[in-house]
């Protein structure tokens, strides 16, 4: 898993005032967390802060949402003291990534298997300094070691259950998303304090939400969502309205109708269990709870 790394602009301030935190893992890889990456800085003011849960970049491909149950186990295993190799090799690869591949992360990897043995070893936060200096030591870069030491600062962000909100936000997608995974999906969130919230058919359904057009659709249209070119339907109307793109979302047509989009959402299925077969959506609430935090 993996923090934008500009959240760590924030962590200074936190010693004097905490701002609650929500913590999003969507299952989307663009359009989700652009969207409440605008959001947390648009209509709302300075209260709280929304953090979207990445997936590591070698595992941009995992889009199934019971690989985000994956994804936020090992963010509540995450322990403020320590961390364990296989989540270390992580963070490298991904700052690597990011950094145009400085470093040879075959070398990186094989030298930590050699102090550690194992993945699941827990490297205590004291030894960081003094293990990131031996990992980088032969490298020609000799800030690398401090520099990737910040890097990991962004990424140890700060979760407290008792203030702070975790949250899953997923598609109801018949065609790759079973409903005995639906189900899992749902226990998990249950057994761990996890918000979750279901869109269906998609998340653009609620982006459709925003536009006064969606009162006069077809609701079996849009909740079939069948292909019409090359876009699927709810995608082409959002097209049609506002030039919306799944690769190149804008936050701009929709940020001005937030407030209707959560209004309208009362009109279709909100219910987190019955959306596993009605279209529907209950984003709408975890928006409004963050507008309301935030005043």
């Amino acid at each position: 898993m993996r923090i934008k790394e500009p959240f760590a602009q924030e962590r200074p301030s936190e010693e004097k005032s905490y701002r609650a935190k929500y913590f999003i893992a969507s299952e989307g890889q663009t359009t989700e967390p652009r969207y409440f990456e605008k959001l947390n800085h648009s209509i709302i003011s300075e209260n709280v802060t929304i953090i979207n849960i990445l997936r590591d970049y070698a595992n941009l491909g995992n889009s199934n949402p019971t690989y985000l149950i994956k994804l936020l186990q090992e963010f509540l295993n995450n322990n403020d003291l320590e961390i364990s190799v296989a989540e270390l090799k992580n963070k490298i690869a991904n700052w690597n990534h990011e950094n145009h591949n400085k470093i040879n992360l075959n070398a990186i990897n094989a030298e930590l298997d050699k102090i550690y043995k194992s993945n699941k070893y827990k490297i205590p936060y004291d030894d960081l300094e003094s293990l990131f200096m031996h990992l980088f030591k032969s490298d020609i870069y000799k800030d690398l070691a401090s520099h990737f030491s910040l890097y990991f600062v962004a990424q140890d962000v700060t979760y407290s259950p008792t203030t702070d909100s975790l949250n899953m936000v997923i598609d109801r997608d018949k065609d790759s998303f079973t409903e005995k995974q639906y189900d899992e999906v749902t226990k998990f969130c249950n057994d761990n304090n996890v918000n979750l919230y279901v869109s269906n058919p998609n998340f653009e359904f609620w982006l459709l939400l925003h536009f006064k057009e969606v009162e006069y659709e077809d609701n079996e249209k849009m909740f079939e969502n069948p292909k019409v070119g090359s876009r699927r339907y709810l995608e082409k109307r959002l097209h049609d309205i506002c030039k919306y793109t799944k690769t190149k979302f804008l936050f701009e047509p929709f940020e001005k109708n937030i407030h209707e989009a959560i209004l309208r959402e009362k009109n279709y299925e909100e219910n987190v269990h019955k959306l596993k077969n009605n279209l529907g959506t209950n984003v709408g609430k975890l928006v409004n709870q963050i507008i309301k935090s935030k005043k």
